[in-house]
């Protein structure tokens, strides 16, 4: 589990199916799944999600227990280094950019040492985001929310996140 002030980083365990069922009612999410994983739910409205080399999954939450959202780290591609990053908040958790920022630093700490990775492709439905790093690329506004490319220095994570 990664820990930075207020927000932790965890894998996705069992007991957080619960309220992954419930991020499950934004069809964002459910687009975003089907799309990636080619998801289908069994009769009992089970989730079957392929989890591999390629892929991993955490949940946000802060030091007290409340869920924020979770995290996909995707479409690794080993000898590239790049990956593929989806961000999902949920709706009733305001986000601040402080917050947005705690987020982002505990994620690249955890990631790029873990996966060696230096180039991210970033979706998410909340622009905060993007106002967390000084250099993105390839900005774009979707219909269903935001994408950029964030390329990571020497040091694996921004020093100097806002702007």
């Amino acid at each position: 589990m990664g820990e930075n002030g207020k927000v932790l980083i965890k894998d996705l365990e069992k007991k957080d199916k619960k309220i992954f069922s419930l991020w499950l009612q934004d069809i964002n999410v459910v687009k975003f799944l089907i799309d990636l994983f080619k998801i289908s739910r069994e009769k009992d409205n089970v989730l079957n999600i392929p989890f591999g080399k390629n892929r991993k999954m955490f949940v946000l939450e802060t030091k007290e227990g409340v869920k924020l959202g979770f995290c996909v780290l995707y479409d690794i591609d080993w000898q590239q280094k790049r990956s593929s990053m989806y961000i999902y908040i949920e709706k009733k958790e305001n986000v601040e950019l402080e917050t947005a920022q705690e987020i982002i630093n505990s994620l690249l700490r955890r990631t790029p040492l873990k996966y060696n990775l230096r180039d991210i492709e970033v979706h998410t439905k909340n622009d905060v985001f993007a106002k967390c790093f000084t250099n993105i690329e390839d900005f774009k506004k979707e219909e269903d929310g935001y994408s950029f490319r964030i390329a990571l220095d020497e040091m694996k994570f921004p020093a100097n996140m806002a702007r």
